[in-house]
């Protein structure tokens, strides 16, 4: 028996969605029966991103679990700023049932399961470094990574840095967000990535402007292919999806 079961007991999981304390019959153990409808609404179906939507380059492909847009906007942000960072466990087990159809745990507190026929094969999962390499705040990318690879049992490392200062991606434009992050990021010294299969992990796809050149630094190390992942896509809403 693994600790998790005990642990939810005494720290009941929320809703990532409204904070509520997950009941035991909690829908796909994950959220709220009353954030059920918003939770499907909101999914990125299909989750594969599209590149007429995104400037991707050098990347094998990219996938999100969401649409960056109202209560998944608000749940992104109130991991990263207002310090609710125990949501991200929740968020990367729904990237693990949306973008690999893991089935979801039994109850809140549990582990989704994951056939390995189902998973392609990846040999690395690295995080997206933080845009303060002196921050010691939790990192939402570096926690999503720790979960999937727990779930997924890949190492996890932090093999990226930042070579230069960057600005918030949140301010600039589109234009201004690529040129922003191009070149901007390097492999460590002292890491091994040649002919290595990286799944990328980032918390929001916005232009994809931060995943290629992260992708570029990679590829430039030796790595064979990378593929990026992410809780949401900055993407229009289709108007089916939106709430009426």
């Amino acid at each position: 028996m693994t600790r998790e079961p005990l642990l939810a007991f005494f720290f009941p999981r929320r809703c990532p969605f409204c904070n509520r304390v997950l009941p035991y019959n909690a829908p796909q153990a994950a959220f709220c029966a009353a954030c059920a409808e918003t939770e499907k609404r909101l999914r990125h179906e299909p989750p594969r991103l599209p590149k007429t939507e995104h400037d991707f380059y050098v990347l094998h492909g990219a996938a999100a679990a969401y649409y960056y847009t109202e209560e998944v906007r608000r749940t992104i942000l109130a991991c990263k700023e207002y310090r609710h960072p125990w949501y991200a466990r929740e968020l990367a087990d729904r990237m693990l049932v949306c973008l690999w159809g893991a089935e979801p745990p039994r109850h809140p507190g549990g582990r989704p399961t994951l056939e390995p026929s189902a998973l392609p094969r990846y040999d690395l999962i690295v995080p997206v470094p933080p845009r303060e390499p002196d921050s010691h705040d939790p990192e939402l990318p570096r926690m999503l990574a720790r979960r999937l690879g727990e779930v997924m049992a890949l190492p996890v490392r932090e093999v990226l840095e930042l070579t230069r200062k960057i600005q918030p991606q949140k301010t600039l434009d589109r234009e201004h967000r690529l040129q922003n992050t191009k070149n901007a990021y390097a492999v460590r010294k002292g890491e091994d990535v040649e002919g290595l299969r990286i799944l990328l992990v980032d918390d929001v796809i916005t232009t994809g402007g931060t995943v290629s050149a992260c992708a570029q630094a990679l590829v430039r190390a030796g790595s064979a292919e990378v593929f990026a992942v992410c809780i949401a896509a900055s993407e229009t809403l289709p108007k089916e999806k939106q709430s009426k």
